[in-house]
């Protein structure tokens, strides 16, 4: 039936369904039909073109006629006779005798088929002749008890069983409710209708007992891990490890939780939430950092973001402190206590103060062991690192431990002053040429009024200081 790719009916499959249903869609083919004849019961034959306009109409007649004088105790033909008459050109050429080719054999490899004429008539066969269940095709001679499959030839055959596969109801002649028209084929379909519906609700119900033996195998290790979507797997203490959640606010960003710790991500949750301040701008260029890696790495923009580059960042957190710390966390809503500088926040233990000791690595399990999928690792353990966290799982899984080296913190040079500029002294009043006039000090005193009194002259001529007057002033 039509249906389209979504597994909705099409308006063509509707109109199928509504064909099959109304029996005018479901039927023998009409040309087959034409070539065949039709044939509803051994002794019904109404010839097809293939006998009636050849010169098999009139041997077909004769075997027909044969037929009634063999099997009628007082006939006057012998079965052997009429053996012979259903077969002739057997092996040589069949198909001007009528009679059944060399391949027609009984071939199942199934071994459930013994040549019944239809699996779908009743069981009960009297005399297993006729449509019945057990009525057999085989042998195609007198020597079967349902001989009279015979009697109109080879051909008749096909168009017999054609009748028998498309009666569905399974009537036989001369039952009630048997009619020389087609059957009703809507039974046909509507069985296939109901039987999609039976085992598509059935398999619902089996697929999930088959199914609940392997749900969900090695995602969860345990009962805590599954009602909890994991969290257990976290820590065991959810209380507390939920308020030091909640104290935290917005430090931690849960879309980027495959990468938290980093200081390149914490920058960048920074950033999101609008906390960058002057301060921490200055400290990321101090610590060796350039602009541009700074905006980069603070949108996302670099990666993968260097070791080198994230030890820089951590070397700024280390030197916002006091005011330009509570700059930070204020916006950011963090009320965790303790925290001394910004680089706290990349801290378990200052992040999560009350449930710090209860955090765990998860490590899963190639084989189910002891610890189903998973085996969980504290992190802490009597308020330090846990020594089996070295382990080479644990660091395939999580790293190191330890950061490669110091974080680098850069002391700027001090900024470079230029020389103040001092300005020249206003120049004398010009004298006459070899005029070598002293001026007194009551004269240079009122034409420089902030001068002192040193016991120098001053020649004009040049404008240059002399020596001072020997043995008094001048």
């Amino acid at each position: 039936m039509a249906t389209s790719s979504s597994a909705k009916q099409t308006p063509l499959g509707l109109n199928v369904v509504a064909s099959h249903l109304d029996d005018i869609g479901f039927h023998i083919n009409p040309q087959a039909e034409g070539y065949m004849g039709v044939s509803k019961y051994n002794s019904n034959y109404t010839l097809g073109s293939i006998v009636k306009d050849t010169c098999l109409i009139w041997l077909t007649y004769s075997i027909h006629i044969a037929y009634g004088k063999a099997v009628d105790p007082g006939g006057s033909l012998s079965a052997t006779t009429y053996n012979n008459l259903i077969k002739i050109g057997s092996g040589v050429m069949s198909v001007l005798g009528n009679s059944p080719p060399s391949t027609y054999t009984m071939d199942d490899p199934t071994g459930r088929w013994n040549g019944q004429t239809n699996t779908g008539y009743y069981p009960i066969t009297p005399n297993n002749v006729g449509n019945y269940q057990s009525a057999t095709w085989l042998p195609y001679s007198t020597a079967n008890g349902n001989v009279g499959i015979t009697q109109w030839g080879y051909v008749r055959l096909i168009a017999l069983q054609a009748w028998n596969e498309f009666n569905w109801n399974g009537k036989i002649y001369g039952d009630p409710g048997f009619a020389e028209e087609m059957p009703e084929y809507k039974d046909f379909v509507s069985s296939f209708l109901a039987a999609d519906s039976f085992y598509n609700y059935v398999n619902k119900g089996i697929n999930a007992f088959k199914g609940s033996k392997t749900f969900l195998k090695g995602t969860y290790s345990n009962m805590n891990d599954l009602t909890s979507a994991d969290v257990a797997g976290v820590t065991l203490a959810t209380s507390a490890f939920g308020q030091d959640c909640i104290t935290a606010g917005r430090v931690i960003d849960l879309s980027k939780i495959q990468t938290f710790g980093l200081p390149s991500v914490l920058l960048q949750t920074i950033k999101k939430n609008n906390c960058i301040t002057q301060s921490l701008t200055l400290a990321l260029l101090a610590s060796g950092l350039t602009a541009k890696e700074i905006d980069e790495i603070s949108k996302g923009v670099l990666t993968p973001v260097s070791k080198e580059q994230e030890r820089k960042l951590y070397g700024a957190y280390l030197i916002i402190v006091g005011q330009d710390l509570q700059a930070i966390l204020f916006p950011m809503n963090c009320k965790t206590l303790g925290l001394n500088s910004l680089a706290d926040l990349l801290s378990v233990k200052k992040l999560f103060p009350n449930s710090y000791l209860s955090l765990t690595v998860p490590i899963y399990n190639a084989n189910p062991g002891p610890t189903n999928s998973k085996t969980y690792y504290p992190i802490y353990e009597r308020n330090s690192v846990n020594v089996r966290i070295d382990s080479p799982q644990v660091k395939a899984q999580v790293g190191s431990t330890i950061p490669p080296g110091e974080p680098p913190i850069i002391i700027p040079p001090p900024p470079v002053i230029p020389p103040a500029i001092l300005p020249s002294p206003p120049a004398p009043n010009p004298t006459p040429a070899g005029n070598n006039a002293r001026v007194t000090d009551a004269e240079r005193q009122a034409q420089y009024p902030t001068g002192v009194n040193s016991g120098h002259r001053y020649d004009l001529v040049g404008a240059a200081y002399a020596p001072p007057i020997s043995g008094g002033r001048g």
